[in-house]
């Protein structure tokens, strides 16, 4: 199993924001094209314990080759420790946003806690974002989640060997997993402890209320729910979609990872989402491609 970790390319910059330097990426369509030069640039913001190496080093190439896209790593703000804030992060993706894009309107993408950030931009930042996807996201916590999260804390305060295993189970879909081995899966059984900073994530994870800020979303927006997400149920994805007024909703048959289990799906449900966004209806349920 690949979890394409390539050393992501194009130019590389940073903002500091509450202390800690957010480092981004820079890809622009190279030849540049008249498509390229006409789309929305799209900013990517990854989920919980991830980067754009970790999340995006497949999918931003293949969406730069048709439009720009910069993509944002979260960083711990400074001092270190104390409580983790989705305003913290929004910050973070705001002024990335407004150094690396000033006067743009983007096509703002993110995944999993990404999307939790990402509508809270969209809700705050009307100006900054003309189009919403989010991916797996969702709006608040509840106990299913809670419970979850709850054993992976005492996993990892105990320095457990089954954190990986716990987080493997949790995050790739059934129909997935009876379709590789626990020797394609090493890299993930075998994952270093999660740093302080994930942890802090995983903390803000357990305390997700966006409730009252994703109705005043005016992007125009498409939901992707996983049909398989343990993590993130479906039905999370679904209360977005009946949240947010400009909304259309799609599914991909995938757990939570879907970044790794059907990376090439998403790059086309985003690419052709930003080359027209406006394709479906408000309030449409765009039928699910079977791969």
């Amino acid at each position: 199993m690949s979890t394409y970790e390539s050393t992501p390319k194009g130019a590389e910059g940073s903002v500091t924001v509450d202390g800690a330097e957010v480092r981004y990426f820079d890809h622009a369509p190279a030849p540049a094209t008249a498509a390229g030069d006409d789309r929305t640039p799209i900013v990517l913001v990854h989920g919980t314990g991830g980067s754009t190496q970790k999340h995006y080093a497949y999918l931003l190439p293949l969406l730069a080759t048709r439009q720009r896209v910069v993509s944002v790593d979260l960083a711990q703000p400074v001092p270190a420790g104390g409580t983790l804030t989705v305003e913290h992060l929004e910050r973070q993706v705001t002024a990335v946003i407004e150094a690396v894009l000033p006067g743009h309107a983007v096509t703002l993408v993110g995944y999993s806690l990404g999307s939790v950030v990402a509508s809270t931009v969209a809700a705050q930042h009307p100006g900054l974002v003309r189009n919403l996807v989010l991916v797996a996201g969702w709006i608040a916590t509840d106990t299913q989640q809670q419970l979850r999260n709850r054993v992976w804390h005492e996993l990892r305060e105990a320095g457990s060997s089954a954190l990986g295993a716990y987080t493997a189970f949790c995050a790739f879909g059934g129909p997935y997993l009876a379709h590789v081995t626990l020797e394609q899966l090493a890299p993930v059984l075998s994952a270093a402890q999660p740093s302080d900073f994930d942890a802090l994530q995983m903390g803000l994870n357990q305390r997700v209320d966006i409730s009252g800020l994703v109705p005043r979303i005016e992007a125009t927006t498409l939901i992707v729910g996983c049909t398989h997400d343990q993590m993130v149920p479906v039905r999370h994805s679904k209360a977005l979609f009946g949240a947010i007024r400009d909304a259309r909703y799609t599914e991909i048959e995938s757990g939570h990872a879907v970044v790794f289990e059907r990376p090439a799906q998403l790059v086309q449900i985003i690419d052709q989402f930003n080359e027209s966004p406006a394709r479906y209806a408000a309030g449409s349920i765009i039928p699910m491609a079977r791969p």
